[in-house]
């Protein structure tokens, strides 16, 4: 079975075939929700898996529309995510609608390059370790839940790395580097369609790279995850233990 997961601000979320494990701290409490996977049965998503660049493309929109649902119902716990989500909107939109007005605005930016870059990463790092510090080390954990099942047990949950193949920071790193490519080649077209291509692209080889190239977005899954502390590790291995005794009740019901 593969296993999957969300780190949140209070614990982390395990998707297995047929069901999905949040396991969150409330007033210092530890505590679960139990609900059915989704996309367990969904016929559209089932009939994408099996076709190359489509899947990466169908997965990255049925999450985008998991996370909405989720962000509308509690906005103020994913503010930060739906800010940078109406910026980024914003700026497409006023590129969109004036796209001859913005060449002095283009060089200009060009020649401050660097000064930008420097003070994106100040605040990368200034978010890292406040508001996203709780968030990056469920999000560890829940990595460590993930290779500790896929192990088969192996040793402990805390022996294990924070890294995971299947991260969705991989797949950003790969989605901007083909991007990249794109634009450089002068392949541009429709802002959207230019993404999902480029997601889909991204997805696949994913799956097919080598682990030592891994290593390249490794080295950002670094920054988005940070070693979780036994709090943090309690909550994933929890959830672990839930979603498999839900997932093998399912395989193997008991016969009275």
């Amino acid at each position: 079975m593969k296993i999957g997961g969300r780190a949140y601000r209070d614990g982390v979320r395990l998707f297995g075939e047929k069901y999905s494990v949040k396991v969150y701290y409330e007033d210092e409490e530890l505590k679960y929700e139990v609900g059915k996977n989704s996309l367990a049965n969904n016929k559209l998503y089932l009939a994408s898996k099996k076709i190359p660049f489509i899947r990466g493309m169908i997965s990255i929109i049925f999450a985008l529309i998991s996370f909405f649902k989720e962000a509308f119902k509690k906005p103020k716990k994913f503010w930060p995510i739906m800010l940078l989500f109406l910026i980024n909107i914003g700026i497409e939109s006023y590129f969109y609608l004036f796209p001859t007005g913005n060449t002095i605005s283009i060089t200009t930016t060009y020649n401050q390059l660097p000064i930008y870059l420097l003070g994106l990463i100040i605040v990368a790092f200034l978010l890292r370790s406040t508001v996203l510090k709780e968030i990056f080390k469920f999000h560890g954990a829940e990595h460590k839940a993930v290779n500790y099942y896929q192990s088969n047990y192996q040793d402990t949950i805390s022996s294990h790395s924070r890294l995971a193949r299947r991260c969705g920071t991989n797949l950003i790193v790969f989605y901007l580097l083909i991007i990249f490519i794109l634009e450089s080649l002068g392949i541009i077209f429709n802002v959207y369609l230019e993404s999902l291509l480029a997601i889909g692209i991204a997805y696949e080889i994913i799956l097919i790279l080598p682990q030592p190239i891994l290593s390249i977005p490794f080295l950002v899954q670094k920054f988005t995850t940070i070693e979780p502390d036994p709090k943090h590790l309690a909550a994933a291995e929890k959830a672990l233990q839930i979603l498999t005794n839900m997932e093998e009740a399912q395989k193997w019901p008991i016969i009275t």
